[in-house]
């Protein structure tokens, strides 16, 4: 491996002058100099050995990236949003990932309380980024539940699409009540009365969030609640469509649907369609998460666009300014959706329109 003696060697000057250049202190060498020291560490493919620099300095430019599942697209984008930031902060990420997904499915579908049988994982892995001399850590959920007492480190440390019960941990998610109060109150505006829910499961906080923001619109609309209009599923498609003929078999059956996440909301056109009943036209329709399937699916579902990079962004942005001792971070944020308008749902003043209108 090419060290920093090295590049000295071959630039002809002394370590010091390398160690300059390399980490940015311009002012102490002259330009010739710097391009000089540049050119030969480029050419001899030298490396900063960063978790070195962190232990002589005692203070560390690398946030380590404890990801559930890379694969899945709400980490992959979380992560995308981390980098965004730490490549304009001169900060540098570690990123070790659990590949959890696959791990935790049960009876056909995820069963996140599984994760817990992994601790020992995770705090190997942080047990690296401790020896490596990480700076903090960021906690990267699947899905945005609670993790309380999963993560145990002694390093600054950020969730984000998780959060804890303890209210001074520093969380970054998505506002899942208001974005879901918008878009029933959506509905009631466009003159649906009879508006079904098909829920998440019923322990779960984002459901509950979700849930609330429902009843909300419908209490401001001068709806009554009608626990015959809710249905509950797991967040599969199976699920969606299930609760979908369980809705749609009332004498009075929706005319209007919202659905706590796209995939269930897949479940439901397609039991539509099999029932002859036209999403869009017949029941509008509206997901939640907006994945990419959204604008290819048959008609283009209407969806919630989660800030998922913007949660990346911002909590990395928290994590450095832990790692620089700031004090002043809030230790919880939500950010807002929006409502990405397609076929299944369109309405004035709405905003954004998807794809499948462009």
């Amino acid at each position: 491996m090419v060290t920093l003696k090295d590049v000295a060697k071959q630039a002809g000057v002394s370590t010091a002058t390398v160690s300059n250049v390399i980490n940015k202190r311009m002012n102490k060498v002259s330009s010739d100099v710097a391009r000089k020291v540049q050119e030969t560490a480029a050419e001899l493919g030298y490396q900063p050995n960063l978790a070195a620099r962190a232990l002589r300095s005692s203070k560390s430019n690398v946030i380590g990236i404890l990801s559930e599942d890379i694969a899945t697209f709400q980490v992959n984008n979380i992560v995308q949003g981390i980098n965004q930031t730490v490549d304009g902060e001169n900060c540098h990420i570690f990123l070790a990932d659990l590949n959890l997904s696959e791990k935790i499915w049960h009876d056909g579908t995820q069963d996140y309380r599984k994760v817990s049988e992994y601790r020992s994982q995770i705090q190997e892995k942080l047990d690296i980024f401790q020896n490596m001399g990480v700076g903090g850590v960021i906690y990267v959920g699947m899905h945005d539940r609670d993790v309380t007492g999963l993560v145990q480190t002694r390093l600054p440390l950020v969730y984000a699409y998780s959060y804890t019960k303890n209210e001074e941990d520093y969380t970054v998610n998505n506002d899942n009540q208001k974005v879901a109060q918008e878009a029933v109150a959506a509905m009631v505006r466009c003159g649906h009365r009879r508006i079904g829910l098909i829920s998440g499961p019923i322990d779960s906080v984002p459901a509950y969030k979700r849930l609330m923001g429902y009843q909300t619109a419908l209490m401001n609309g001068g709806i009554v609640l009608n626990p015959q209009l809710i249905a509950y599923g797991n967040w599969s498609v199976d699920s969606g469509e299930a609760a979908c003929r369980k809705l749609t078999e009332h004498e009075e059956r929706p005319t209007a649907l919202f659905c706590m996440n796209d995939w269930m909301a897949v479940g439901a056109m397609r039991y539509l369609k099999k029932a002859g009943i036209k999403a869009g036209e017949d029941i509008v329709l509206m997901g939640f998460d907006d994945i990419d399937l959204c604008d290819f699916i048959e008609p283009a579902l209407t969806s919630v666009h989660i800030p998922l990079t913007e949660i990346g962004r911002l909590a990395a942005k928290k994590a450095i300014a832990l790692m620089n001792g700031g004090l002043e971070c809030a230790h919880r944020e939500e950010l807002p959706c929006r409502i990405v308008q397609r076929d299944t749902f369109r309405y004035p003043g709405g905003g954004e329109q998807g794809l499948a209108s462009l």
